[in-house]
């Protein structure tokens, strides 16, 4: 999973923090799609939050297993199906 390009596309979210959970919101132009919304998790907020230009799949299994106090099978697991759910439902 490429998370650079993940990265590269944040910009094009409006994000808003509601409770404990994170809904992202796809930007056409500067106009917010209102009718396609995203709302991650706690556990999937961290992960999204956690995405930069440097990080790589084996540091995020390391934050979410320290943050989430998970086995690293588990956190592999949930991030892999994490990131193909955002690359398919938010087109990235």
């Amino acid at each position: 999973m490429d998370l650079k390009t993940i990265y590269s596309n944040k910009p094009k979210f409006v994000v808003r923090e509601i409770g404990e959970e994170l809904i992202l919101v796809p930007l056409t132009g500067n106009v917010a799609k209102m009718n396609e919304m995203f709302t991650m998790n706690e556990t999937g907020k961290f992960i999204w939050e956690n995405i930069n230009e440097t990080t790589t799949v084996e540091e995020l299994e390391k934050a979410v297993t320290d943050e989430f106090s998970i086995d690293p099978e588990t956190a592999k697991n949930d991030i892999e199906l994490f990131l193909i759910q955002l690359v398919t439902k938010l087109k990235i």
